[in-house]
């Protein structure tokens, strides 16, 4: 009887194990597709960037971009296809951090094999230390639980609670269950891809004077962009990546042009190139009618600066284009259905 009694409650305690578990498993299975879901609720700092570009098919992108938005808004990818044949993704996102950098790299290499990073400058010259942790999120939000968003998140944040909080960010999105529409649905999964493979044609214009080069010695970098700035070039000599930084052009101040001899002659140092697009008037941009507002270009202007890019890769890299059949022609379909968008857009 004492035996049969100790098997019933064992059993019972196995019986109420298995119970939790199970609970456990469907509340994780349910929390997670609802954090992707509310995340999306206000499409701020392009956090369908990462959701479409899981959805690619695998080592489908020959070209990987990272930056903030003199990323996004300056390399335009069907241009670089359509000119070029590279197929390519700006994995960017607003005022994105030096500090997230590496971490992205590895974070695409999860499913690509990208032939040549591009990393736009930009932020590593001027971006606060304020902004930089503000910024952290718009990149770890778009980003898959994972052990890599972890180390990222440790690397951006010093307080356990933000890492925590910034890792289960379902924490901070849940109010926003009650905006949830039908196009939130699809980020379920945190995939999803979009129809632009991450380009949007802009076609404000407004017009500004391209700056003049003030003669001004060098400055150094802001200490902590500097330091990330050489974080990132060990990690990429680690892995072997082969990574080209380019800076792109904008109505700048003083700080911008004067820095920007500082990090080229680091870049260099460690072997890399450093494709200098600043100065837009050398390849035919028009500061009259190439711009939509002083820190980015229009359309037009993106098409140039695209183009100019392309030469350079093509002039000093060996990339291979070969792809399957299902990826080339869904990218010729992207181009040409790109290109009529352009020509409907006529530039004022």
């Amino acid at each position: 009887m004492e035996t049969n009694r100790k098997n019933e409650t064992g059993n019972r305690k196995g019986l109420k194990a298995v119970r939790c578990a199970v609970f456990l498993l469907l509340l994780i299975a349910m929390i997670f597709p609802f954090a992707h879901i509310v995340r999306q609720v206000k499409f701020r700092y392009n956090r369908s960037m990462f959701p479409s570009f899981y959805a690619q098919p695998e080592n489908s992108i020959d070209i990987i971009t990272i930056g903030s938005s003199a990323d996004y808004q300056y390399f335009d990818t069907p241009v670089l296809y359509e000119k070029f044949g590279y197929t390519s993704y700006n994995l960017s996102t607003a005022l994105q951090p030096p500090a997230a950098a590496s971490f992205i790299m590895t974070e695409a290499e999860k499913t690509q094999s990208p032939a040549l990073y591009v990393v736009e400058a930009r932020e590593f010259l001027h971006l606060s230390e304020k902004n930089r942790v503000r910024a952290l999120y718009c990149v770890t939000d778009s980003m898959d639980l994972s052990l890599n968003k972890w180390n990222m998140i440790c690397h951006g944040y010093e307080e356990l609670p933000k890492r925590l909080s910034e890792f289960f960010d379902f924490t901070k999105y849940h109010g926003n269950w009650d905006g949830v529409t039908g196009k939130q649905l699809k980020y379920w999964d945190n995939r999803n891809a979009r129809s632009d493979k991450s380009w949007s044609n802009n076609s404000k214009v407004k017009a500004f004077e391209e700056p003049e080069p003030s003669g001004g010695d060098p400055m150094p970098l802001p200490e902590h962009n500097e330091k990330e700035l050489l974080y990132l070039l060990e990690e990429c000599k680690k892995h072997g990546r082969e990574v080209l930084f380019v800076a792109n052009p904008y109505v700048y101040d003083e700080k911008f042009e004067r820095r920007l001899p500082t990090m080229q002659a680091i870049v260099e140092s460690y072997g890399y190139h450093f494709l200098d697009l600043s100065r837009g008037s050398e390849y035919g941009l028009d500061y009259s009618t190439d711009f939509y507002n002083r820190n980015h270009v229009n359309m037009w202007g993106a098409e140039k600066v695209t183009i100019a890019l392309g030469e350079y890769i093509e002039k000093e890299y060996n990339i291979e284009t070969q792809h399957s059949d299902a990826v080339r022609e869904d990218w010729d379909s992207f181009a040409l259905s790109n290109r009529k968008k352009v020509e409907k857009k006529k530039k004022p």
